[in-house]
């Protein structure tokens, strides 16, 4: 499965890893991997021709993120559509293939000083494609935005056996500019992103990271809180519980000077023995903190997204704490983007029959948040509800969309939210 490079860029990494044995539980007949979109899109039109149900893989960074899919019968993997198809430094664009891997595609840009400035869990591993389909995002959501506000095209192949194209290479194009982003986190339920268009930005020219312990989750906010409402305007700002401890990480990027006088500033800011990482060491700590968000199943493991307001961050942290001891959660994981409003548990349910104490967890959680998501799960402990939670306001026109781009139910059946 490798590329030979082109001459409008080259290929990007050598993806050649396993594909799934199983998808939550369930066992493929057939495995592909086709390499240019029209083979994707003729996988999909016999799929669709035969009743088949296909599963689109990136690098299978994140295949625990759904529900249990109603039926599977065929992988389809990404890993052969890695190339650099366009890319043009002085407009800040770029177009790759969606089996392409962020990190070798950071490594690109990195050459001529230009980045996605996006840092999801294991963002390093996971395909480009596979970023757009699951929505996820890291701490520097806060300043950067998702993916989604980076994304100016795509090119996608539908159950229809066509490839369709929206966006272009602009910026400012204003053509189909919206259609795009409808396939940002929906789970590859609309077609398979076969390639995508972005705008670039500059990487910052040194970047430091700032954190302090702290003895309580009231203390760990308090100083979130003043960092917040500083002038620091910080990348990423996180309070975290990890092997019992609290402690806060706050982010920053720049020119060098600059960043330097910022730091400085958050220590004063923050109370206790502070510790500061920069450059390298400082991406490094984010990468590693950021590891057990991951949306994959390790054993017993749980992994919650608990979304609410920014202001609200403190008061749910607190109510966490509490529901903690009243459920019997060993919560071993806590990372809260307190700009953001996100809180990510990582976590392993006491006593017998996990599979309903999950399910009574998750209507718990309900009542202290706006959304709550189940982002990894063992298979099982799944099938009684489902995973994203309260049907959006926007289902009638999700199924709608489903219909439309897909009526026959061939991709991910069932996966995404109220069950499409």
């Amino acid at each position: 499965m490798r590329s030979e490079p082109d001459d409008r860029g080259g290929a990007v990494g050598g993806i050649d890893g396993e594909l799934p044995a199983s998808i939550d539980g369930l066992t493929p007949s057939t495995f592909v991997a086709p390499a240019t979109a029209q083979e994707v899109a003729e996988v999909l039109a016999d799929a669709a021709e035969r009743g088949l149900a296909v599963a689109p893989v990136g690098a299978g960074t994140a295949l625990a993120l759904g529900n249990p899919p109603d039926r599977l019968d065929l992988v389809l993997s990404t890993a052969r559509l890695r190339e650099v198809i366009d890319y043009e430094p002085t407009d800040l664009v770029l177009s790759v293939g969606a089996g392409a891997r962020l990190g070798d595609v950071q490594t690109v840009l990195a050459e001529h000083g230009q980045e996605l400035p996006i840092d999801p869990p294991r963002g390093d591993e996971a395909t480009i494609g596979g970023l757009i389909a699951t929505g996820l995002a890291g701490p520097r959501r806060l300043a950067a935005g998702t993916l989604r506000d980076l994304l100016i095209g795509v090119a996608v192949a539908h159950p229809s056996g066509t490839v369709t194209k929206a966006g272009g290479m602009v910026v400012k194009n204003v053509t189909g500019f919206d259609l795009p982003r409808i396939y940002h986190g929906s789970l590859g339920t609309l077609g398979i992103v076969v390639s995508a268009n972005f705008k670039v930005l500059p990487l910052p020219r040194a970047e430091a990271t700032v954190t302090a312990a702290a003895p309580s989750w009231e203390a760990a906010v308090a100083a979130a809180e003043r960092l917040r409402s500083s002038r620091l305007d910080p990348a990423a700002l996180d309070v975290m519980r990890r092997d019992g401890a609290w402690s806060i990480g706050v982010r920053l990027m720049g020119r060098e000077a600059t960043v330097g006088g910022l730091a400085d500033e958050a220590r004063a800011l923050l109370v206790g023995e502070t510790a500061v990482a920069t450059g390298a060491e400082s991406a490094a700590w984010w990468r590693g903190y950021t590891a057990d968000q991951a949306a994959i199943a390790q054993g017993d493991d749980v992994v919650v997204r608990i979304s609410v307001r920014p202001r609200a961050v403190g008061g749910l942290i607190g109510s966490l704490v509490r529901l903690e001891e009243e459920q019997e959660v060993q919560v071993g994981y806590l990372g809260a983007s307190v700009g953001v409003g996100s809180v990510v548990l990582r976590l392993r349910l006491a006593g017998d029959n996990p599979a309903s104490r999950l399910a009574a967890l998750r209507e718990a959680l309900l009542t202290l948040a706006d959304q709550v998501v189940v982002l990894a799960a063992p298979s099982a402990w799944k099938r009684g509800f489902d995973v994203w939670g309260r049907p959006p306001e926007t289902i009638d026109v999700m199924r709608s969309l489903k219909h439309q781009f897909d009526p026959v139910r061939v991709l991910n059946p069932g996966r995404f939210a109220g069950r499409i």
